[in-house]
Parts: structure tokens; C-alpha cells; sequence
């Protein structure tokens, strides 16, 4: 696996502050990374306010031995808590700015006792965050800054959106509301002046967008925890559904250790499988993720829900048994 960019950092800082003159090919060999990539991350460092020095005559990069900065007084709790952060959990993924981000967690690094980074880095060293399944950042990052912005100043945005739900692009202006992170992207909540309701938009689906110099008023009684309700995860449907869901003792543990939703209740019985209760307003996002598991789950209650999976069930029944090539959109 290739390290992160947290890791190259901090490798980087480590093989020149022992006094070892490295070349751009030394240090590419040594992370596994290219020229280019070795290039970039100095770059970063320097933004940081590290004294990375390249020697033309020996073509290797240095870092000042006269470069120390105060301690803080940190303890180490506290230490490893920010380096775990920084390290492991600024993702270029899904932090917008994820450089100037690292470059900040750099300062700090660089601020503590030796002793205290050195002990927490050896920490940190057996620790790898992945899996992340996320939309690209790059793609919004301008987006969202401008958003950001908007929310702030309360500012209407007038845009063009690529709608899934209207089957092509639309045009509106909104006001917007919050800015959140959900469902593995970035999205902005808001009024919709095209459809006279509050609305949610996926940034990465704008095709185009213009903040506006008319303001609007954010009204008292929003709150974005009534907003969602009791959804499954995004999409709020008109009616709260009690859900009951048998699962294997194969996957019950599985399904047990995670808080899946805010009202689950859970319990083991003697033959090991799970009995899964959740209240949840809609039940078409919680049929998809009953499907994930297959024939190793079963649910007892609501019927919609119960004829809703049936159906699904039926339809890649059709498709596996030859009777469509592809999956096609039903009415």
C-alpha cells in the first residue's frame, strides 16, 4: 500500500532532519512515489513554513538543523489526538483544502517536543484509515467554498443542476441553508424558488453556479435534524413505518456493532440471530440496504416493506434468469 500524502510528509521531515541529503530520486525510490508526487509534497512543506533547502551542487534537499519552533505545551493525549487527525483523517477525498489542512497539522507537529512527536508518530505508525467510499472533492471544491460563502451571508445562488430526480438539467435560484456532508458527499439544503419547497442538491451535480447580491432571510423555525426526520439516510419519505428485520446468526453480529440509524433497538435471541426494530419515514432507502444481505435477512413487518423487497427480488430474478440484459428503469 502506498502511503498517504500525511505519511509522506512526515517521512520526508524524518529522513532529512537526521541530516541525510536526499535527491527528489532518493526520496521518490524511498516512498514508492514519483518525481513529480516528491516535488509536490516539498512544496507543501514549504508552505508549512518547514526550511526545505535544495543544494544545486549536490542535487539533494536539506532541512535548516537552526529550524525549531516553541514547544506547546501539549499533553500527550492531546498530541496524539491532532496527529491522528491530521494524519489519518484529512483525506483529499473528502476535506475540501485538504494541503493547506496538512499544512497546518504539519506546524503543529513540528511545534511539539521531540520526545512527544517521536513517541505518538511510533502510534500512529501501526494505524491505516480506508475503505472510504466518497465522491471526488476536487470535483466541488470550488463549489463549495462559494456555498460556504453563501450560507454565510446569507446570500441567494442562482444555478444550474444536473437533476436525477427530473431527469436533466434545471435551473433554480436557492437559498441556502446548510452545507453537509452526507451519504459519502458534499450537498447544500436550502429553499428551491423553482419548486417553492426546501430542497437538497448534490454540489457535484451543479453545473453552474452565481451568488447573487440579493440576501434572503433564514427562516427561525429550520432545523436540519427535523429536515432529515427519521429518513434512513437522505431520502425522507411522507410516512413514519415501524421496520422489524430478522437476521442470520451468521450476519447478526455484523449488524448489531453498528449504529445504523438513530431509533435501532436490537436484540439476540437463543438461536443467535438478531431481531432489528427501526422507526424510519420512508422505506424505499431501507430496502436497499435489507437487499445488500440477501437471503441472510428477513423482514416480519411492515407488509409495504415486505411486498417492496418481494418485488425487487422478483425483478432480479427476471434480470439473472436472462430476461433483461441490463438493469431498466421501471415506471
Amino acid at each position: 500500500m502506498k502511503p498517504t500524502r500525511a505519511h509522506r510528509l512526515i517521512r520526508i521531515v524524518r529522513t532529512l532532519q537526521t541530516g541525510r541529503r536526499c535527491g527528489a530520486d532518493a526520496l521518490a525510490d524511498d516512498l514508492g512515489v514519483s518525481r513529480r508526487t516528491v516535488f509536490r509534497d516539498i512544496s507543501v512543506l514549504k508552505d508549512a513554513g518547514i526550511p526545505c533547502s535544495y543544494d544545486a551542487q549536490t542535487e539533494s534537499y536539506a532541512i535548516d538543523h537552526a529550524y525549531y519552533l516553541t514547544p506547546l505545551d501539549l499533553s500527550l493525549e492531546e498530541a496524539l489526538a491532532l496527529m491522528l487527525l491530521t494524519r489519518k483523517f484529512v483525506d483529499d477525498r473528502i476535506v475540501p483544502l485538504s494541503s493547506a489542512a496538512l499544512s497546518a497539522g504539519m506546524k503543529i507537529e513540528m511545534a511539539l517536543p521531540s520526545d512527544i512527536r517521536t513517541h505518538c508518530g511510533a502510534l500512529l505508525d501501526g494505524v491505516e484509515v480506508g475503505g472510504l467510499q466518497v465522491s471526488d472533492v476536487d470535483a466541488v471544491t470550488d463549489a463549495l467554498l462559494r456555498t460556504e460563502e453563501a450560507v454565510a451571508a446569507r446570500r441567494k445562488i442562482d444555478m444550474r443542476y444536473e437533476s436525477y430526480y427530473e431527469k436533466g438539467e434545471i435551473r433554480t435560484v436557492i437559498h441556502p441553508y446548510r452545507v453537509v456532508f452526507r451519504s459519502r458527499g458534499w450537498y447544500v439544503i436550502g429553499h428551491s424558488e423553482a419548486h417553492c419547497e426546501v430542497r437538497t442538491f448534490k454540489l457535484e451535480r451543479i453545473v453552474d453556479m452565481t451568488v447573487r447580491d440579493d440576501v434572503f432571510s433564514l427562516p427561525r423555525d429550520f432545523d436540519l435534524d427535523d429536515y432529515f426526520g427519521n429518513a434512513w439516510n437522505m431520502v425522507r419519505g411522507d410516512r413514519r413505518h415501524h421496520v422489524e428485520v430478522h437476521f442470520t446468526a451468521k450476519v447478526a453480529g455484523n449488524v448489531e456493532e453498528v449504529a445504523w440509524h438513530k431509533t435501532q433497538r436490537t436484540r439476540r435471541r437463543s438461536d443467535g440471530t438478531l431481531v432489528f426494530e427501526v422507526d424510519v419515514d420512508g422505506i424505499e432507502e431501507i430496502s436497499w440496504w435489507i437487499l445488500g444481505y440477501g437471503d441472510q435477512a428477513l423482514v416480519t413487518e411492515p407488509d409495504e416493506l415486505r411486498s417492496l423487497i418481494a418485488s425487487h427480488a422478483k425483478t432480479l430474478t427476471h434480470y439473472y434468469n436472462g430476461g433483461a440484459q441490463a438493469p431498466v428503469e421501471r415506471p
